[in-house]
Parts: C-alpha cells; structure tokens; sequence
C-alpha cells in the first residue's frame, strides 16, 4: 500500500497543475504542428486523469488495522468495572 502525507498529496497537486499548465501554453503555441500538439494533448489527458487519482486520495479512508494485546508485548487481563 502507498500511503502519502497530506503535504506530499498537495506538493504533486501542485507539481501537476505546473505540469498542465505548461503543456496547455506548449500546445497554444504550436497550434499549426498536429503531430506535436497531438503528443501534448495526450500527455495533458494522462496527467489529468492522474491528477483525479491524487485527489481522489486525501478522501480514501484507510483499512481498519486491529492490534491484539498479544502484539503489544501485555499480558491480557480483565479490568475490573
């Protein structure tokens, strides 16, 4: 499983909207060249699908994970109420 930080999760948020960004100005520019921007367009897709993954992360909740008392090193014992 790949888990990743809140900080890490808006630094490749951040990284890919530069990325896009660039592409976006990239094919802007070579509007007469359709093999070229065509390569952009596809990458521009690519990264925006990966882009809806990331997001879609911060929102996963994570599996429930239950420790035994065994694991803890404890012996088990009842508490009185």
């Amino acid at each position: 499983m790949n888990v990743k930080s809140g900080l890490e999760i808006v630094r490749l948020h951040h990284e890919y909207n530069a990325r896009i960004n660039e592409l976006e100005e990239a094919a802007t520019k070579l509007g007469g060249y359709g093999y070229t921007q065509a390569l952009l367009e596809e990458q521009m897709t690519k990264l925006r699908a990966d882009l809806t993954l990331l997001e879609d992360t911060r929102f996963q909740a994570l599996a429930p994970v239950i420790v035994v008392t065994s694991s803890l090193g404890a012996a088990a014992r009842e508490v009185p109420d």
